[in-house]
């Protein structure tokens, strides 16, 4: 399989770590009734768009997606990391959540949603780098 031939295959993976989280954000507070904070209202933002805007961009075979969709992960991602934090120091971001749901509480304390949040943003962030090399490689 050469190079070329794997530009198709990354994206596609990007589209369906997005479609999946997206999807499963979803789940969580639509069938499992988990109330979503401040920060995990920030990291849907960033993270829903994406699951439309790869989805077109595999259709259309668009690689020169990625700038777009790389900006929305490491931002997202930086949501993540904050929250992950807010979770394990409480104490350190005081003012970055508020009642009704606390950006401390966690529905799934075995995975945190955080966590899986930023493993998304990071494996989308990583399928673009490598499309970005290809871009590079070609001219």
């Amino acid at each position: 399989m050469n190079r070329a031939s794997l530009a198709p295959l990354v994206l596609a993976f990007a589209w369906v770590v997005a479609l999946v989280a997206t999807l499963g954000s979803l789940y969580y507070s639509e069938v499992r009734l988990f109330l979503p904070c401040e920060l995990c209202w920030y990291q849907r933002i960033f993270m829903y768009p994406q699951a439309v805007l790869l989805g077109i961009a595999l259709w259309r075979q668009d690689f020169s997606v990625w700038p777009y969709s790389l900006a929305l992960s490491l931002i997202g991602g930086s949501f993540s990391s904050l929250h992950l934090l807010q979770q394990n120091f409480p104490d350190l971001f005081t003012l970055a959540c508020k009642p009704p749901v606390p950006c401390s509480v966690e529905y799934i304390p075995q995975f945190p949603i955080p966590l899986q949040a930023l493993i998304a943003f990071l494996l989308i962030a990583l399928s673009m780098g490598l499309l970005a090399r290809e871009a590079r490689q070609r001219g």
